[in-house]
């Protein structure tokens, strides 16, 4: 089986030609293909492989025709994929982010997060080239990675986006019927929270699992490819910390965790209001924490 990043760029080159009208007089490159889905052109030929092995397209030695339309039996299924290599590394990165081990201005190496976090270089040159689109991580001679900062039009932006996001988003999610298995998951969500707040002082560290997994679920209701495809750059800067002060992360991660409390509890009694009141309390909590980061940003 192939791995989820060749099943999901294969899905989206499929999802390009999809758009044509007739696909017969098309030709593919592989520099176009790597620009356009942000991957490596290793990537880009092993998908069109797969493409030819579905009879999509004919490969002549550095030709790449499109024969046929693409059908819904071509697409790669997706979903239930855990565990991949991209997971791993995509976590062990924002694990080194959390913890204070890659500051702005650090240096890294491809090489190093490879022996580090048990995944082939290959895979986190990957990574790194995707997750640099988003301007938090540059790229360096030899192999060689930064991290940069962002200032405060950055966060701004960034904040304001998220609102966009989370309260569309968490509109949905009240919709969703009270039979569907999402309301399982909150509740046990909210379990989780009551107990690492039962004992807060030791177990803080734990929000940023706990806070991904919620807005997760909150964004997932969504339903839009869009939304989900920023969620990777909310979920580094609000919810891994980046480059905020750790002096009063304690308090800073009990609150969070009671406003996820309160939430959840009016998500669980399918209360409307006092849903999108207990998220402008956490949205505006989390702009005024973003804002108060390491480097003394004021709102």
């Amino acid at each position: 089986m192939q791995s989820h990043l060749i099943q999901t760029t294969t899905n989206s080159i499929l999802q390009s030609l999809a758009e044509f009208d007739d696909v017969s007089s098309v030709v593919l490159k592989d520099n176009t293909l790597a620009k356009k889905l942000n991957v490596s052109r290793t990537t880009i030929r092993t998908a069109l492989k797969e493409l030819e092995k579905k009879g999509v397209i004919k490969i002549t030695d550095n030709q790449k025709l499109v024969v046929r339309a693409p059908v819904t039996s071509d697409y790669f299924d997706t979903r239930g994929i855990v565990s991949s290599k991209e997971e791993i590394i995509e976590k062990y990165f924002l694990d080194l982010i959390n913890d204070g081990k890659l500051l702005p201005g650090g240096k890294f190496s491809e090489l190093e997060l490879a022996k580090a976090s048990g995944c082939n270089t290959i895979t986190v040159r990957e990574f790194l080239i995707k997750f640099s689109r988003f301007g938090l991580i540059e790229k360096k001679p030899r192999a060689k990675w930064q991290m940069v900062e962002f200032d405060e039009k950055f966060a701004i932006e960034l904040v304001e986006f998220r609102r966009i996001l989370e309260m569309s988003s968490i509109t949905k999610l009240m919709a969703v019927p009270s039979d569907d298995g999402v309301w399982k998951e909150l509740a046990q969500l909210l379990d989780k929270h009551v107990e690492v707040l039962a004992d807060v002082e030791n177990r803080y560290t734990e929000l940023s699992e706990l806070d991904r997994k919620f807005h997760y679920i909150v964004q997932r209701a969504s339903d839009n490819r869009f939304f989900m495809q920023f969620f990777d750059v909310v979920s580094l800067i609000c919810h891994y910390h980046y480059q905020w002060n750790k002096g009063d992360e304690l308090e800073r991660n009990q609150v969070a965790l009671q406003e996820h409390v309160d939430i959840i509890t009016q998500l669980l009694a399918h209360n409307t209001s006092g849903v999108l009141a207990a998220m402008e309390t956490h949205l505006n909590s989390a702009k005024r924490t973003l804002l108060r980061s390491a480097h003394g940003l004021e709102e």
